[in-house]
């Protein structure tokens, strides 16, 4: 076992139930988990068992019913909104099947958009040269560089997602989290942004991904199942 400083994510009993009207549908029912930095862990299961929620709990989207969170050694389910919106803009990067770009924007403008919620208003004209200039330093890193004025829908699948991953990648988070990823992707295009997520990876990033494909889970260093709302190695 690791000692808690080599940890990015610890979470324990995690539950989490959803009201339908009168039906109460539990859908977590104790998860627990660890995950070194920089490991590459990978959670399968059915559609509907749950992972897009468990994501949803690591990445402090959302809170459990009860359960904790810890990121960095630090208990972030406990604190308050603000201070939970501030670890997750600063330290988790967030890639999901849908991509969620913005459609008035560019390429460059939808990168930047988590270098611009993290700088205070006063201190943006100051920033936003360096900001600028890292978003497109990633996209260039990405294959992008010919792509920075370009709105989402001039771009392929495959080129939404990589924009989309530049984005979760823009503050330089310790935790990087992708939901069903390559979900909306042919296989060619699919197993090319699996390669980019392996690469960063061996770089050192964090990784959590959740997916349906127990062969694109297989990629990961560690695969874990949830079934009926636990998760099993």
């Amino acid at each position: 076992m690791s000692d808690a400083a080599d940890k990015a994510i610890v979470a324990r009993d995690l539950r989490k139930t959803y009201r339908l009207g009168r039906t109460t549908l539990p859908v977590l029912r104790g998860v627990s988990m660890d995950v070194r930095a920089g490991e590459f862990v990978a959670i399968v299961g059915a559609s509907g068992s749950g992972k897009s929620t468990l994501l949803h709990l690591l990445g402090l989207l959302d809170t459990p019913d009860e359960g904790s969170v810890a990121l960095d050694g630090q208990i972030a389910t406990s604190l308050s909104a603000r201070k939970r919106c501030r670890i997750r803009c600063r330290h988790v990067g967030f890639v999901f099947q849908f991509y969620h770009l913005l459609p008035e924007l560019n390429v460059l403008e939808n990168v930047l958009l988590p270098g611009m919620v993290d700088t205070p208003l006063a201190r943006w004209p100051s920033r936003r040269k360096r900001l600028r200039a890292a978003a497109g330093e990633i996209l260039d890193r990405l294959g992008l560089s010919e792509r920075l004025r370009h709105r989402p829908r001039e771009l392929s699948g495959g080129e939404r997602q990589r924009v989309a991953i530049a984005r979760a990648l823009m503050n330089r988070p310790r935790l990087l989290l992708a939901d069903e990823p390559t979900g909306n992707l042919d296989s060619k295009t699919g197993r090319q942004i699996l390669e980019l997520l392996r690469s960063f990876h061996q770089a050192g990033q964090t990784l959590v991904m959740v997916t349906h494909d127990a062969s694109i889970a297989q990629q990961a260093s560690r695969v874990l199942t949830l079934r009926d709302g636990v998760l099993q190695s």
